[in-house]
């Protein structure tokens, strides 16, 4: 489990053994874990329930520093505590959020504010002294997205929790269609899970691929996963096809380099002697991915040589500064940069 798992985990841990802060902030780029830790921290406030006399919430973009100051300085009513939920607080002008410097110096201690913000797509900048001084005032966590390699443990936690067993193939199946956001894989499984139907008592459900395939779409279409695994198998034709299909999709060229790149890299250091000795699980650990992906990885460090490897990194270099500044397509470059990984014969120049 990473260093980010571990923290988020703590933090729920916290949150049920108390005392409740007077300001939380949560923030980052995972809005499942975003949304869980709201409901975590509003239950943990409000263990007897909310209601509209005690219970404010803001859209970012249409609070006011004065309105959640406002809010946030009302005594409850029959109850001992207030909640004010700010969410997508990455919205708001740090000019508005300035007007909650003397709150957080010095809170209610009968309010529970929470800020919410996801910065996937808009960053907060941790700079600027309003959020230096809200970070010191409040219980901070950030929740990041999570590394590909962690997402198989947590489609089998979420399905042992639904009683569903998921075969190796379903959790490929499911990284490579859905991605790694938590929130569209957790969709997912309700719906795999509503698909499958209830087990005879007493029994969990396996689930396969074909159960799978029939009710979730590909909505990275194809992948670069696929992509990886051709070339890895010097399929030309077939990488050709995928790459096709993945720029009318609209993927990006300098996108799908990239990852092409760091597939090869992670081959490339499969083929150290330390780690060919080593465990699935120590080997997988060491090149950051997961365990139930590593076997593609390590077939793929069989078919090439290291010295190919090493060549290919290197073209890998040539084809990034191209995509960035030659006037050749992309899907010229591609073409290219695919046939010498396939077609050993092929010249070595962009």
């Amino acid at each position: 489990m990473s260093k980010q798992a571990d923290r988020a985990r703590q933090f729920f841990k916290d949150l049920k053994k108390g005392p409740v802060a007077p300001i939380y902030f949560v923030h980052g780029e995972e809005t499942y874990l975003l949304d869980r830790a709201v409901e975590a921290i509003v239950e943990a406030a409000a263990p007897e329930g909310t209601n509209d006399f005690n219970l404010d919430t803001f859209q970012g973009r249409s609070a006011s520093g004065d309105s959640i100051r406002s809010a946030a300085e009302m005594l409850p009513m029959m109850s001992k505590r207030r909640l004010v939920v700010v969410r997508d607080m990455q919205e708001i002008p740090l000019s508005e959020l300035g007007q909650l410097e003397d709150y957080f110096a010095n809170p209610s201690p009968t309010t529970c504010l929470i800020l919410h913000a996801r910065t996937a797509q808009k960053k907060i900048d941790g700079r600027s002294g309003i959020i230096k001084k809200l970070k010191k005032a409040a219980e901070v966590c950030e929740f990041k997205a999570l590394y590909e390699n962690e997402i198989p443990a947590f489609l089998e936690r979420q399905a042992a929790r639904r009683g569903m067993r998921l075969s190796r193939q379903v959790i490929q199946y499911l990284v490579d269609a859905v991605g790694t956001d938590m929130a569209e894989l957790e969709q997912s499984l309700e719906k795999i899970d509503l698909y499958v139907g209830a087990a005879p008592e007493g029994q969990g459900r396996q689930v396969e691929i074909d159960d799978v395939q029939e009710i979730i779409a590909h909505t990275r279409v194809r992948t670069v996963f696929d992509l990886t695994d051709a070339l890895g198998a010097r399929n030309y034709q077939q990488a050709l096809l995928i790459m096709e299909r993945m720029l009318l999709d609209g993927q990006s060229a300098l996108v799908i380099s990239h990852m092409i790149s760091r597939h090869f890299r992670i081959v490339a250091r499969l083929q150290d002697p330390a780690l060919r000795s080593a465990s699935n699980n120590d080997a997988a650990r060491a090149v950051g991915v997961s365990p139930f992906f590593l076997k593609d990885y390590q077939r793929h460090a069989r078919t090439f040589a290291p010295d190919e490897l090493a060549s290919i990194l290197r073209q890998m270099l040539e084809v990034d500064v191209a995509l960035k500044s030659s006037p050749v397509p992309d899907r010229v470059i591609l073409e290219l940069l695919f046939a010498r990984i396939c077609m050993k014969a092929i010249p070595q120049s962009v």
